[in-house]
């Protein structure tokens, strides 16, 4: 690898590390607002409970059902035995399965630390009783689907990876939407899952490009690093 390839990937890294403290930054400040509550939190709430309708609730329920921790823990699975089999290699359902276990255990011990209050049982139209911030089913969601995005993009290129961005932002804001909808978050508590979900996804991707990098002398590599130029 030239020198001008090393400080290029060198330079991205730092870019790439920055954003992640930042993002890091940003759930701290969340979790230090979500103590006191906001107004906006109370407005949202006061928006859903005024559009609640029988059809709207049917699909909510079915959506944030499929797309619970559980659920989208089925559903790694799944994604990482299909990645397995379209690469041959263990290493990306590895880095799929941790990126979605380690967010869902950041995400339970956030939610113990901070101990943040759900909204009255009265609006929920789903009994949930542990702490409220934030999201695992939004942290779940994004820390999935956002790594196959990591998985994707670097085996089949940038459209590749921007579909699967696409699908993330779809996903995470429907699960999102639900969570609301339901009664059994705040607003803050949603913004707080996409965050640590985007904070899982930044990890895996830094992760993942460094374990598929090229090694040897000369630039040669090995045969999991074959796979990192793209499987046809």
């Amino acid at each position: 690898m030239t020198i001008p390839a090393v400080r290029h990937r060198s330079a991205g890294a730092a870019i790439l590390a920055g954003v992640l403290l930042t993002l890091f930054a940003v759930l701290s400040l969340l979790a230090h607002q979500v103590r006191s509550g906001t107004g906006f939190d109370h407005a949202v709430l006061d928006a859903m409970l005024t559009h609640r309708n029988p059809m709207l609730t049917t699909w909510t329920l079915a959506i944030t059902t499929v797309f619970s921790p559980v659920g989208t823990a089925v559903l790694a699975v799944v994604a990482a035995s299909l990645v397995w089999l379209r690469l041959g290699s263990l290493r990306p359902p590895l880095v799929v399965l941790a990126t979605v276990a380690g967010a869902g255990a950041v995400s339970t011990l956030t939610k113990i630390v901070v101990g943040a209050h759900r909204p009255p049982a009265g609006v929920q139209l789903i009994s949930e009783t542990d702490h409220s911030f934030p999201s695992g089913h939004v942290t779940a969601t994004v820390s999935l689907f956002g790594v196959l995005a990591v998985v994707a993009g670097h085996h089949w290129g940038p459209a590749t990876r921007a579909a699967w961005a696409a699908v993330t932002a779809v996903t995470a804001g429907a699960v999102g939407f639900t969570r609301l909808y339901l009664g059994v978050h705040w607003a803050i508590d949603v913004l707080g899952g996409l965050v640590l979900g985007a904070a899982a996804t930044m990890l895996a991707h830094l992760a993942y490009r460094r374990m598929m990098e090229p090694r040897g002398a000369g630039g040669s590599s090995s045969t999991e690093d074959a796979i990192a130029t793209g499987v046809s």
